[in-house]
């Protein structure tokens, strides 16, 4: 790979003549060893042409993410990195594997587009292996885009969390359901989170995190769905910070039978969801939300509720849209004040 890099490198740089005249007139193969895989360098007009993969996504809607704004923009290393793609050979013919939005925005001239592009071909035995190289490459750059968006607006906005749960756990499904009300769901495929403004989310939110990280949320407790209604709570009332510390850590006699009140309702939920192996689907953290919303609104008007006692399950549950609504409208009101 070191050897077909320095190989580009001299492609590229033997001629200073303007980047739309350089580029062979046709594929032209660069390596290949007779392996899986091979080397093509490729005119930017073949790649357009080239069939998507049958798994790829809404490529129109992919090109209208907020990164590409940014990507027109580039220019040196970051404009030339836009020249590597993958692609796929089965019974002879070729198939994007990723770059598909490049080749969208490049064909609608709303992204500077090379004369060429530099392709890792794969041989492909079977359409199965088609499918599943498209998941290996798709899922992997999906994972690593949103860890380091995480990173990033942590970074950005100064959060050095001290709790176990915020620190090391995943809380991108937590925002989502804050900010959008819904977790983040997947494609076709099944494979592929879909994704939403990490910036953003982080950004509304930080004060709500840091708040919680300060009660010690514990993992076993404070899953997505518990996470994304203490957002949105505390957010709309910084006092129900109260509920959500009796919910990390009780306080008096542990009880392990209903009647519970609240707080112990949602220890006692999670417990079943745990056991259970539900926690990792996606309505049911949606669910969770929306319960451990109503558990407050039950929290709040106090022991002569004839909700507070829980026997069976906490009922009626919050609406979570509306309680997603209320934030923004607040979110929104206090950024436009002096």
């Amino acid at each position: 790979m070191d050897r077909l890099k320095q190989m580009m490198v001299q492609e590229t740089n033997k001629t200073t003549e303007p980047e739309s005249a350089r580029g062979p007139a046709k594929s032209r193969v660069l390596t290949d060893a007779g392996g899986a895989s091979y080397a093509l360098e490729m005119p930017v007009a073949e790649w357009i042409a080239l069939p998507d993969h049958p798994r790829q996504r809404d490529t129109i809607r992919q090109a209208a993410k907020g990164h590409w704004k940014l990507a027109r923009r580039a220019n040196g290393p970051v404009a030339e990195s836009h020249r590597w793609v993958i692609a796929a050979e089965l019974d002879g013919k070729l198939y994007k594997v990723d770059g598909h939005t490049r080749a969208l925005l490049w064909n609608l001239k709303k992204l500077k587009s090379p004369a060429s592009v530099y392709a890792t071909v794969y041989r492909c035995q079977t359409r199965a292996e088609l499918i599943d190289l498209y998941g290996t490459f798709d899922s992997q750059a999906a994972v690593e885009k949103q860890q380091d968006r995480v990173t990033g607006a942590m970074r950005q906005l100064h959060l050095k969390f001290q709790s176990k749960r915020l620190r090391y756990g995943a809380i991108t499904d937590a925002l989502s359901i804050a900010m959008r009300g819904v977790a983040r769901g997947k494609d076709a495929s099944g494979k592929q989170y879909d994704e939403f403004d990490v910036y953003e989310a982080f950004e509304m939110f930080a004060p709500e995190l840091r708040l919680l990280d300060a009660v010690d949320p514990q993992p076993d407790v404070f899953h997505s769905g518990v996470i994304a209604a203490a957002l949105l709570t505390l957010a709309l009332d910084v006092q129900t910070i109260g509920f959500f510390v009796r919910v990390s850590k009780p306080t008096g006699k542990k009880k392990e039978e209903p009647p519970f009140d609240p707080m112990q309702a949602i220890r006692w939920l999670m417990k079943n969801t745990r056991q259970e192996g539900t926690g990792r689907a996606k309505i049911t953290q949606e669910d969770i939300c929306s319960t451990v919303l109503g558990a407050i609104d039950i929290w709040k008007r106090g022991e002569d509720d004839p909700h507070y006692w829980v026997a069976n399950k906490i009922d009626p549950p919050g609406d979570v849209l509306d309680a997603v609504r209320k934030v923004r409208e607040l979110k929104s009101s206090a950024a436009q004040l002096p």
